[in-house]
């Protein structure tokens, strides 16, 4: 039995101690258009070379995504985002038997495709806001991120905290009433998730992963090469690593804990030096 002040992400297969030390969530875009690797891994070797590689920097978990959610993202069919996944996750599985997969997915059938190959991990930019949803989740028992999509909401500067605290409430109750427990929920704050998308609305978001230790589920920072800082900086998207490695970090030190992010080693580096970080003011 675990202690009851750990924080532990629990699945099929994989049981990770969160209490200390952050873990690396790496993202395997597998589509032409995503907002900052589309068209990058257009083959099936490179991808498990490149899988082999992040293995060794400390990635533990590897999320397949076979569809864009960037803002304004051209809709495509279940069918053309199931194909897109299906080969690299067969040659994934044969190659890394033991890997731990997740897949980013709010497509009912594409989800079930998913969890009927083995992958462990659902990653729903809608929160499991269907009781389709819910119904898979009841079937097959995956572990889940649960994402607030401000897109889904009327966001106000003044009540987006209280509108995210219910959110994680209800989306929390829900998935337990499936079957879950809190140690196979991550919860996504949804940075770059608005329809207006401004910066303040991200910030709140940033801000608010320290009222989400609140929930007692472990936390994901997912802000890797996201907007934001276009809007801080001017950062094109190949200019915008620094900023998204120090929000990272504050966002680490605030109680997020799984970072899923496109930049592995150097992810790596940044939990090496938070550590370290944390040794120090322990002195």
């Amino acid at each position: 039995m675990t202690n009851s002040n750990e924080v532990h992400f629990k699945g099929k297969n994989f049981d990770f101690n969160l209490t200390k030390t952050p873990i690396i969530y790496s993202i395997l875009n597998l589509t032409p258009d995503s907002f900052y690797d589309g068209g990058v891994n257009t083959s099936i070797d490179q991808v498990l070379d490149r899988i082999e590689t992040e293995m060794g920097y400390g990635a533990k978990i590897f999320e397949l995504g076979g569809k864009s959610s960037k803002p304004h993202f051209d809709d495509i069919s279940p069918d053309e985002e199931w194909q897109r996944v299906e080969p690299y996750l067969k040659a994934i599985q044969k190659r890394f038997p033991n890997i731990v997969l997740a897949i980013d997915s709010n497509t009912n059938s594409v989800i079930e495709r998913a969890l009927q190959s083995g992958i462990q991990i659902i990653n729903d930019i809608d929160g499991f806001n269907s009781q389709a949803k819910l119904d898979l989740v009841q079937q097959y028992q995956p572990s889940v991120v649960t994402m607030f999509n401000g897109r889904n909401f009327d966001e106000q500067p003044t009540t987006l905290e209280d509108t995210m605290h219910s959110f994680f409430t209800d989306s929390i109750n829900r998935l337990e009433q499936a079957g879950l427990q809190r140690e196979n929920i991550v919860i996504d704050p949804g940075v770059g998730f608005s329809d207006s998308n401004t910066l303040e609305f991200d910030l709140i978001k940033m801000r608010y992963t320290k009222q989400m230790r609140q929930f007692a589920a472990p936390i994901m920072i997912a802000i890797s090469q996201k907007s934001f800082a276009k809007r801080l900086f001017d950062a094109g998207s190949d200019e915008r690593l620094i900023p998204t490695l120090l929000f990272e970090a504050y966002m680490t030190q605030l109680g997020g804990r799984i970072i899923r992010v496109h930049n592995v080693k150097e992810t790596q580096e940044l939990i090496k030096t938070y550590q370290i970080f944390k040794d120090i003011l322990s002195d």
